[in-house]
């Protein structure tokens, strides 16, 4: 029977893997094994941070305020929007010399900076319910309330665009035929719905100008919701807003339930009727029956953002 335990005690010694040899010491075999676990666990633990999961957490943070201010019983501006403004910094060379500590999105090509940017985009639409959500409530008065999704910067390695210049017209055509991240559909089709074949028709009209996108400034990534379901009053705001650079032109119309429901393309430094306008958005009525202003690029702090004039912005700086 002794002899039995101690032949036990001799097996289970041989599976403990870690257990000291008689003189309290630790094998090479073990120390190594020990070595590569730690290791390991370094390079998980580096993984995840390079999945920014805080940016995600912030995202979601910012969706979920808007699902439940949009759901609630109580007068929506009792319940805050959790929704903070992402900086991007795009950059060749991995430095970013404009911002300090900002996200950044590492390019090589052209390509893989409209991806970054259509990405902003996307995300931007997603965070604020698609058009789905009403989280304004009724205002007696129409107004857009604008959110800043995302603070774009170039860094100054970014040199793969003639004159410094981004043609926003081959950046919408890339919208228009490469399809979002994970789904089944063009980032257009994403961020316009039904509404996007009337911009592609717009795009394939060279009178129109649909502006630059220069990458020696800040650009916002912005978008608005409209206070009032009423999309029609929106070409009247346009004609009022003509004298101050802004006009809200009609390009288009998307039947729904047998109603055709205008589509509007926004002009900044236009005169009456759009002349010299350049292309900045496009207002169109969502699932939810209110009026929203796409996700859309526009330089930051600039005299063409003000034009906007949007009553508030709903995104913490």
């Amino acid at each position: 029977m002794f002899k039995n335990k101690k032949s036990e005690n001799r097996k289970f010694s041989q599976y403990n893997f870690f257990s000291k040899n008689s003189k309290g010491e630790m094998t090479t075999e073990q120390i190594v094994l020990l070595i590569v676990l730690i290791v390991s666990f370094v390079v998980i633990l580096i993984f995840l941070f390079q999945l920014n999961l805080g940016k995600t957490t912030d995202q979601e943070s910012c969706h979920n305020s808007v699902v439940e201010r949009s759901s609630a019983v109580l007068p929506k501006s009792a319940i805050p929007l959790n929704c903070k403004q992402q900086y991007i910094c795009i950059t060749k060379d991995g430095s970013c010399e404009k911002v300090t500590s900002p996200q950044i999105e590492n390019v090589k090509t052209k390509e893989e900076v409209y991806a970054v940017l259509a990405n902003q985009m996307a995300d931007c639409w997603w965070m604020f319910g698609e058009g789905k959500l009403n989280y304004l409530g009724g205002d007696l008065q129409p107004q857009m309330y604008c959110s800043i999704c995302a603070q774009i910067s170039f860094d100054n390695s970014v040199d793969m665009f003639p004159n410094g210049e981004i043609n926003k017209r081959e950046f919408y055509n890339y919208l228009a035929i490469t399809n979002a991240s994970g789904k089944d559909m063009s980032y257009l089709d994403y961020l316009l719905g039904k509404n996007s074949d009337v911009l592609k028709q717009s795009l394939k009209d060279n009178s129109k100008d649909f502006g630059k996108i220069n990458v020696n400034k800040q650009y916002d990534i912005v978008m608005g919701m409209f206070s009032k379901p009423d999309l029609t009053q929106w070409g009247a705001f346009g004609a009022v807003g003509a004298a101050a650079g802004v006009v809200v032109l009609s390009i288009g119309a998307v039947v729904t339930g047998g109603a055709a429901i205008p589509v509007y393309m926004v002009l900044l430094g236009a005169g009456a009727g759009g002349a010299g306008g350049y292309f900045a958005g496009t207002i169109f009525a969502g699932s939810s029956g209110y009026p929203y202003l796409s996700p859309t690029i526009i330089e930051a702090n600039s005299a063409d953002f003000s034009k906007l004039n949007c009553s508030s912005i709903n995104t913490i700086g």
